[in-house]
């Protein structure tokens, strides 16, 4: 029992050091682990859009092992500023987004400073396969009426081997969109953890988590470099002919410049390079991320703010013409 007591003792003061430190990066909004516990859940379950919508017009701390991140979510229920009707969309997964990063240190917003453009990052943690990306697309540009200038629909290794697959590990949970025949629909989920509200002992457990496990055992995952040998993966052309084509049914107004981030994470897709399509609305571009995996990525296989800014030089041609 005596252990237990200086265990609980150590973590309270862990937790006062934390939060001295973290007025000095984030003010106020250090307090937001707190605060939150009052909060509506961060995730909301939408069959009409793909499942993984965050809350809308919400701010959180996110505790990532690399520090606490205050993630501030737009009316479009993204983590970026209100988007301009100017501006360029890109549409991704977790790389796209910024997982884990602050928002200054995203590739999206060095783009913007050195290009002097408003890109409206619509990427988002969760995203499975490309599909996700064509509900999107159609929420954000018919439903919501968002009119850019200018769409980059932005895919990494797995997402274009997945295409038409199921998610192993959280498919039972979240509404994910997928293709049957030759139409997208919804999996229902078995297991739907979301929702508007939390009970009492959920809040009581997000609460825990967030200031406990997250500091203890992400620090074991995810503290140093990634790992990983690379793979060498093949792709079904067909399946992504029927990417293109489902985008081209939507008959968009802009013209949409669809990349393939090839090697990223060291997953190289073989003869991607080679692929082509015939599309007048679809500018499809492949470029390549250098094979340095440890200087790039965090353990957990996210771009570090170094893999960011790499990231943002290949990309900043597509975002300029």
């Amino acid at each position: 029992m005596k252990y237990i007591k200086k265990i609980v003792v150590y973590v309270i003061i862990l937790e006062a050091f934390n939060l001295v430190i973290g007025l000095f990066y984030n003010g106020t909004d250090t307090f937001l682990s707190f605060t939150g516990f009052n909060d509506p859940p961060l995730y909301y379950d939408m069959d009409s859009l793909y499942g993984v919508t965050r809350q809308k017009n919400a701010k959180q701390m996110m505790h990532y092992p690399w520090g606490g991140i205050v993630n501030e979510i737009n009316s479009h229920g993204f983590r970026d500023d209100e988007f301009n009707d100017d501006g360029v969309l890109v549409v991704g997964n977790s790389f796209v987004e910024g997982f884990g990063m602050n928002k200054e240190d995203r590739f999206s917003e060095i783009i913007e400073q050195e290009l002097d453009i408003t890109i409206n990052n619509a990427g988002s943690g969760g995203v499975w396969t490309p599909i996700q990306g064509i509900v999107l697309l159609e929420h954000l540009l018919k439903s919501e009426k968002l009119d850019c200038s200018k769409i980059v629909f932005v895919m990494t290794p797995g997402e274009v081997v997945n295409i038409g697959k199921r998610n192993p590990k959280n498919d039972p949970g979240r509404n994910y969109p997928y293709r049957e025949g030759d139409s997208i629909v919804f999996h229902k989920a078995k297991y739907n953890s979301f929702g508007n509200n939390l009970s009492l002992p959920s809040k009581v457990k997000r609460f825990c988590k967030s200031l406990l496990m997250f500091k203890i055992f992400n620090t074991f995952k995810y503290y140093g470099a990634a790992k990983g040998k690379k793979k060498e993966l093949d792709f079904d052309e067909k399946k992504l002919d029927w990417i293109i084509k489902k985008i081209e049914d939507q008959k968009f107004d802009q013209v949409i410049d669809i990349v393939v981030i090839n090697n990223l994470g060291r997953m190289h897709l073989n003869g991607i390079t080679e692929y082509r399509n015939d599309s007048d609305k679809i500018h499809f571009h492949v470029v390549e991320f250098p094979d340095e995996l440890s200087n790039y990525f965090v353990a957990n296989g996210h771009l570090s703010e170094k893999g960011n800014k790499v990231l943002a030089e290949i990309l900043k041609p597509i975002f300029k013409n």
